[in-house]
């Protein structure tokens, strides 16, 4: 998207697009007004894709982006009130879920790491242990373990985005 790629984008909008109508509908009950934000919510993201940083998956994005539209619709509209405790319920159970499957799928992404490579990202992350005191723990260079490090990220990452489907 970032590169301008109009046939890459026209596929996530053809991936999310009905979900993401249906979703707003559930929040505001009006179908036109649905589609209105979905496609706002697909404007921004084309007119912003130079600037736009995304943190999480793009699946994440777009239905939060959406539900925040329909909330702004709602208040707008004076028709908040009678969703808020339902929102509020509902946005909770989508950030667990998502949690806990980014949980698991990190889980997985660390156990496919090489066996010296686990180790070393496993020390560094989880025992919190400095570059330095990882090296002497393991008889090894510093930057092996800074390059060993590196890898582990850099398989983390590409194993995400292949998990995640990450645009």
């Amino acid at each position: 998207m970032q590169q301008n790629n109009e046939q890459g984008f026209r596929s996530l909008f053809d991936r999310y697009y009905v979900a993401l109508c249906r979703y707003v509908n559930t929040l505001i009950e009006d179908e036109a007004e649905s589609e209105d934000i979905t496609q706002g919510v697909f404007i921004y993201l084309w007119e912003h894709r130079s600037d736009l940083v995304i943190t999480s998956t793009i699946r994440t994005y777009l239905f939060a982006a959406c539900r925040y539209k329909a909330l702004n619709y709602l208040r707008n509209t004076r028709k908040f009130t009678r969703f808020v405790p339902e929102l509020q319920e509902s946005i909770y159970e989508d950030l667990s879920v998502e949690a806990e499957e980014l949980c698991r799928l990190v889980e997985e992404a660390v156990m496919t790491l090489p066996e010296k490579c686990h180790r070393i990202f496993h020390l560094s992350r989880e025992e919190k242990l400095s570059h330095k005191e990882i090296a002497e723990q393991e008889g090894i260079a510093v930057k092996t373990v800074e390059a060993q490090i590196h890898i582990a990220i850099k398989r983390l990452r590409k194993y995400l985005a292949t998990h995640l489907n990450i645009f």
